[in-house]
């Protein structure tokens, strides 16, 4: 069945001609037609101040404003919406307006905003291990890139899933040997799908200048066998010991710009984009090149990073950066600091002991003064702390560092956000909009997922792993909720996939796990904590007006009202009255940044064909 088309009358494009494989499209034929003549409309209709270049009508429009206005019609000028209301008011718009675009029904949200998404593109790595379900798997991928790449000195690899592999190796990663049998004399290093492990061979480990006597970094881990020697992974902020791995950075402005039409296609304007574990920066020269290009198809807010064993030299760096990158399309705004690890490898901090393993709470790299200092630090340069939480003493400290910064930074007004949140304390949640702490939540994780919750979840954590990432409880405590797909964390980062899990907390796909699909939201074999539900309406707001709120955007972008940019998305389904089972199945008809299409998806390609 085709999607609803857009009758659109003259305009200016930048169609996406390519976009990433997780980008899932449903395709829908444009009709064009020339522009009425208006021009008698400027002189005996006396409607002189009535200015649009743009007015798209017959749309069901949904503004995000604080009152969730609907409204039928929309007038842009010079990129700048004039005009949100009714068709009848929004007549004299129409008459002089340079192009009028049927939406023929379609429904209209604001441009989406990504809380928390890690810049990546397939062109920086040799090989991708994502959609892989078993070991076996991963490592025939492995062999058949290296065996058919013979003239490549070092392999570069991401995406290894140490879940997968059995014993030992599923709290330490895969062993070593595993890859020194595919590679034996060259080095091959593969990143872990979560951005917090690496697998190396020996010739990588050599080539880094890596012994079993080298020291690890504060919160991270060299691995090691019963004999002291190397195990074949590093976990956490031991990670930043392969930062010198040589990595692909021909063609990255190229990449960076297929990545950004990839997010174009899912209804993205505007991204938030912190550094990864210390290992992989921001590849802000790339998105400088497409800024100065004028082909940054997206407003671009990042962070550098600032680690516990070189604070000064790191905060020293992120004020360059500040300086740097301080435009509109691109801007730094922020400090990225790691308070401990991740439950793969059951190195996030938990108030208790984990269950597997009662002599252990996991680890952080901090102390809480030290951390205090730190977010006081970023605060005072007039960029929030963006804090990495997993476990719930982690998100308790970093609540109290952000505290700390509030009684000691004068005048501080910074957002400072804390994310992924997968274990809070039930008193640590008022302290969120007490404190105007941003919760960062990645709702794609909000479900017992198959062949991971059982086989790691609920055995680390015991009955903790039922109430896991609270949001409807940060919602009622009226915290500013912001959701996040922490991509290549979570490999496909379409928001109406995260709107659904955020709705139903339960399975939205079963094909990657090959089981069947559910058809009732309170089938209890993937639901976790179903208390934890929010509507349709806060889980856009959680992609829109609380997001650019988040940002510093909310003057910009995030809501359709005069004064605001032009960014907003056509899509086939109204989202507020779809089925939850469905709202997965809406597709993106065409996204528009400061009034320009930047996606069509009449004109895009198939990632898939």
């Amino acid at each position: 069945m085709d999607q609803p088309g857009i009758t659109c009358i003259s305009r200016r494009s930048f169609i996406a001609g390519s976009a990433l494989a997780f980008a899932s499209l449903g395709f829908g034929l444009y009709g064009c037609a020339e522009p009425a003549d208006n021009g008698a409309a400027h002189v005996n209709r006396g409607k002189a101040a009535k200015r649009a270049d743009q007015y798209f009508e017959n749309g069901t429009i949904a503004t995000v404003n604080d009152q969730d206005d609907i409204v039928e019609a929309l007038a842009v000028k010079d990129g700048r919406i004039v005009f949100a209301g009714s068709a009848a008011d929004g007549q004299a718009y129409k008459d002089v307006a340079g192009s009028v675009v049927d939406l023929q029904g379609s429904f209209v949200l604001p441009g989406l905003i990504e809380g928390h998404i890690h810049s990546g593109s397939p062109d920086f790595f040799d090989f991708s291990l994502v959609g892989l379900s078993t070991a076996e798997e991963e490592l025939a991928a492995i062999k058949e890139y290296v065996d058919a790449h013979p003239e490549k000195d070092t392999y570069l690899g991401y995406g290894y899933m140490a879940s997968l592999y059995p014993g030992e190796e599923l709290e330490k990663g895969p062993k070593k040997e595993r890859l020194d049998q595919i590679s034996p004399d060259k080095p091959l290093l593969v990143y872990s799908f979560d951005g917090h492990g690496a697998w190396l061979n020996s010739k990588a480990f050599a080539y880094l200048g890596i012994t079993p006597d080298t020291p690890s970094t504060p919160g991270g881990a060299i691995y090691k066998d019963a004999d002291g020697g190397l195990w074949g992974t590093l976990a956490d902020s031991a990670m930043s010991l392969t930062s010198k791995y040589p990595v692909n950075q021909e063609n990255v402005a190229d990449g960076l710009a297929a990545f950004l039409q990839g997010l174009n296609a899912l209804g993205y304007t505007s991204l938030f984009t912190p550094p990864g574990n210390g290992f992989f920066p921001v590849p802000y020269e790339g998105y400088q090149a497409l800024a100065d290009r004028d082909e940054l198809t997206m407003r671009v807010r990042g962070a550098g990073i600032v680690t516990s064993w070189q604070t000064d030299e790191d905060l020293a760096k992120l004020e360059e950066l500040k300086k740097k990158y301080d435009g509109d399309a691109l801007k730094v705004i922020a400090g990225k600091i790691f308070v401990d690890g991740v439950m793969d490898n059951e190195s996030a901090l938990l108030s208790e002991p984990y269950t597997d393993d009662p002599s252990s709470y996991g680890e952080t790299g901090w102390e809480q003064d030290a951390l205090n200092q730190a977010v006081a630090a970023i605060n005072r340069t007039g960029m929030l702390a963006h804090i990495h939480a997993i476990g719930d003493e982690a998100v308790t400290m970093g609540l109290d560092a952000i505290e700390y910064a509030e009684q000691n930074v004068p005048d501080d007004d910074e957002r400072n956000a804390i994310t992924h949140l997968q274990l809070v304390k039930e008193g640590d949640v008022p302290r969120f909009a007490e404190l105007e702490v941003t919760a960062v939540a990645d709702p794609y994780w909000h479900f017992k997922e198959p062949q991971y919750w059982e086989s790691k979840e609920s055995p680390a954590l015991g009955e903790r792993a039922e109430k896991m990432y609270p949001m409807k409880s940060f919602a009622d405590a009226g915290a500013t909720l912001v959701s996040a797909s922490d991509f290549p964390v979570t490999s496909n980062p379409n928001p109406f996939y995260a709107m659904q899990f955020g709705v139903t907390r339960n399975l939205v796909d079963g094909e990657p796990y090959g089981v069947p699909n559910i058809t009732d939201m309170d089938d209890p074999a993937y639901l976790l904590w179903p208390e934890e539900r929010v509507d349709i309406k806060r889980m856009i707001r959680s992609f829109t007006a609380d997001a650019a709120w988040a940002l510093g955007l909310e003057g910009e972008t995030g809501t359709l009202e005069p004064g605001k940019s032009a960014d907003f998305i056509v899509v086939d389904q109204n989202v507020l009255d779809a089925d939850p089972l469905a709202i997965k199945d809406t597709k993106v008809l065409a996204t528009y940044l400061r009034g320009e299409k930047i996606f069509d998806a009449a004109q895009a390609t198939d990632p898939k064909e």
